[in-house]
């Protein structure tokens, strides 16, 4: 019963991962350039915004207080990503280093 229990407990660790480290925002800017060249995320089609004559903004505040945008272009039926900027919040727009064994 116990060997049941360790597997249960180390098992979430291993795809789940731990953070480490300082909060930083070159650690931010990293994952968010990851989402660049990718489909926006069906979760944000609702939150679309007028950015100017070429691109629309989705908006996402995370981590709390800081609030930034996906930029899509108008004319995009598929809705790639094609860059991101911070709206508010840039002092807050800081993020750990995930770590992941899969």
């Amino acid at each position: 019963m116990k060997i049941i229990n360790l597997i249960l407990v180390l098992t979430p660790l291993f795809y789940m991962g731990c953070h480490m480290g300082p909060s930083t925002y070159e650690v931010f800017k990293k994952d968010r350039d990851l989402s660049i060249g990718r489909k926006l995320y069906s979760g944000l089609n609702d939150r679309k915004k007028f950015y100017d004559e070429e691109y629309d903004i989705y908006p996402v505040e995370y981590p709390q207080g800081c609030i930034f945008g996906y930029l899509v272009k108008k004319d995009d039926e598929k809705k790639i990503i094609v860059g991101w900027r911070i709206i508010s919040g840039e002092e807050f727009c800081k993020d750990q280093q995930a770590y992941s064994l899969f």
